[in-house]
C-alpha cells in the first residue's frame, strides 16, 4: 500500500515538473517576442528622416486656408513630400493636400500651400511628411513617373 502511494506521488510530481517547464519556456518565448516588437519600434522611429512643423495659418476665406510649415529633411537630395489638412470646429477633416517637396535646398525650409475646404474650417496642420513619393505625385522639375 505504500508502494502505490509513493508511486502515484512520483507521476504527480513528473507531471507539475513538466507543466512548470512548459509554462517557463511560454514566458520566455513571450518575453522574446515583446524584446523584438520593442527593438522594431525604436528602429523606426529612428528612420524618420522627415518631420513637417505648422509654423502659420491664416483664413483666406470660408473654404480657404493658407497654411506655413516648416519641413527638416536629413536629406535634401531627394524629393519628398507631405500630406497637409484642413479641420472644422469638431476636428473633423474637411480638406486635404498633398504637397511635393522637391530635393535641393536647405535641410530646414518654410514652404505654403493653399487647401480648400469642403465646408466651413477652423483650423489647418501637417498630417505628415515623407520621403518616398506616390507614383501619382511627381516633383515640379522632374519627369513625370
Amino acid at each position: 500500500m505504500a508502494r502505490k502511494r509513493y508511486a502515484a506521488g512520483a507521476n504527480s510530481s513528473q507531471q507539475s515538473t513538466l507543466s512548470g517547464k512548459l509554462l517557463a519556456i511560454l514566458i520566455l518565448v513571450m518575453v522574446f517576442a515583446v524584446a523584438i516588437a520593442a527593438f522594431r519600434l525604436v528602429k523606426q522611429q529612428q528612420a524618420i528622416t522627415i518631420t513637417g512643423k505648422t509654423a502659420e495659418v491664416t483664413q483666406l476665406s470660408d473654404d480657404q486656408f493658407k497654411l506655413s510649415f516648416d519641413v527638416t529633411r536629413d536629406d535634401t537630395s531627394t524629393d519628398s513630400y507631405c500630406i497637409v489638412k484642413a479641420l472644422n470646429y469638431d476636428m473633423a477633416e474637411v480638406g486635404r493636400r498633398e504637397v511635393v517637396i522637391p530635393a535641393g535646398g536647405n535641410r530646414t525650409a518654410r514652404y505654403e500651400t493653399i487647401i480648400t475646404t469642403s465646408g466651413p474650417g477652423a483650423s489647418a496642420d501637417v498630417y505628415g511628411c515623407a520621403t518616398e513619393l506616390p507614383f501619382y505625385l511627381s516633383a515640379p522639375d522632374s519627369p513625370a513617373r
